[in-house]
């Protein structure tokens, strides 16, 4: 089912081979990538043959997923992808009949019933993909007619989140997300429930919208609500063992909450330590989810590229059920902060998706304030140079 590359010019042939040894290079300046790495369908093809499916992809909240019955279609790599609740998990497929290749849920689409059906000939399938009866096959065996199930996509749940990973051949994902488990627990995040979602259209690259979570250098000028609640420079860079990137922030003394007004509810989750709470620790876990954490909320991203210059957002806002279900409260003073916020980069990184389009655009120097944007371009070198899957190469990896 994954796409093939052979037919593609490889990115390093595109970009440059010197390019990407400019940017490897551990002792050199940093340097950001050229243009066609943002307008380039060869590009973009490549990055969703290797890196979205060839990898583990978050594809939403296993609470929103996991009702039995319920089943959704989503997009991963360019596949189509079938998601079907059990009442205690969720089962992925190829969302394709098995006899003529219909889809059997619209992409995009939630429906809800007691199996899997298909409108174009009937067929219908168990919520674990089993082929319960196909007409005008009668005499065949009633268990599984003619041997044809659903064809099954690896998944697996962490921390509340269903990721998938189509080829089956990635590490296993706790292997490939290293110490952030650990790094997070304090959270429990796989007790949030959702206060709050928005869905965006940008026209932009995936790429810029990594590029832009990783750093903050941006942040003065581009987010004045922000800079007013939270400090922009003087930040913590996480060790990350697995294929994740972070640091943190400090909020500014008179803040209480990433908010518009710097207030938020008298409330931090009851495992963080005294220097964590006045923390807002980011976490990209690449390629395509990003986790934001507060002493009293947690606000995600997931991404999911469309074509070289267009990708849809998810963004959701978790919170303890505890604060949620306090009398009165009001998860407003959360979702409107980032609601602006997410207006603000959303902007920005279609801007610089029109300046990178340009013919004449030369890529500049990376600024100190952007470290881990450095790692992760690093990082997405190797995986061009070498015709492979994102790797960590932050953990000792060779570059």
């Amino acid at each position: 089912m994954l796409a093939s590359v052979e037919d593609r010019s490889s990115p390093a042939l595109i970009l440059g081979s010197e390019t990407l040894s400019e940017i490897l290079d551990p002792t050199g300046p940093g340097r950001a990538l050229p243009g066609a790495a943002y307008t380039s369908e060869q590009v973009f093809g490549w990055e969703r043959a290797r890196l979205f499916q060839q990898g583990w992809v978050a594809v939403g909240r296993v609470s929103d997923l996991a009702a039995k019955g319920s089943q959704s279609a989503v997009a991963v790599g360019g596949q189509n992808i079938l998601l079907v609740g059990t009442g205690e998990g969720v089962n992925a497929f190829v969302n394709a009949c098995r006899h003529r290749g219909h889809e059997l849920v619209a992409q995009g689409c939630k429906v809800r019933r007691a199996q899997v059906w298909c409108a174009y000939h009937a067929w219908v399938y168990k919520l674990d993909g089993e082929l319960r009866s196909a007409p005008r096959f009668e005499e065949l065996a009633e268990s599984d007619p003619v041997g044809m199930g659903l064809l099954p996509v690896r998944s697996a749940m962490w921390n509340g989140w269903l990721f998938v990973n189509l080829s089956g051949e990635a590490p296993d994902l706790v292997e490939t997300l290293g110490n952030l488990t650990e790094v997070l627990a304090a959270y429990r995040l796989d007790t949030l429930q959702v206060g709050g979602r928005a869905e965006y259209a940008l026209d932009a690259n995936w790429k810029l919208l990594v590029e832009n979570y990783l750093e903050c250098y941006h942040c003065p000028s581009t987010h004045p609500e922000l800079s007013r609640v939270q400090r922009t420079v003087n930040g913590e860079g996480f060790a990350s063992t697995g294929l994740w990137l972070g640091g943190s922030l400090d909020l500014k003394n008179s803040a209480t909450s990433m908010s518009l007004d710097g207030t938020g509810p008298d409330w931090t989750f009851p495992l963080l330590d005294e220097d964590r709470a006045r923390q807002v620790c980011y976490y990209a876990v690449l390629p395509n989810l990003f986790v934001t954490a507060t002493h009293d909320y947690v606000v995600t991203h997931r991404i999911e590229p469309l074509a070289a210059g267009r990708t849809k957002v998810v963004c959701e806002w978790l919170f303890d059920p505890e604060l949620l279900g306090r009398e009165g409260f009001d998860p407003g003073y959360a979702v409107d902060f980032w609601r602006t916020t997410n207006d603000q980069d959303w902007k920005a990184c279609s801007s610089t998706q029109r300046g990178v389009s340009n013919d004449r655009y030369i890529a500049g120097p990376l600024a100190s304030h952007e470290e881990e944007l450095r790692t992760f371009l690093r990082a997405l070198a190797l995986a061009y140079r070498d015709d492979a899957p994102l790797r960590p190469v932050w953990t000792g990896g060779q570059a």
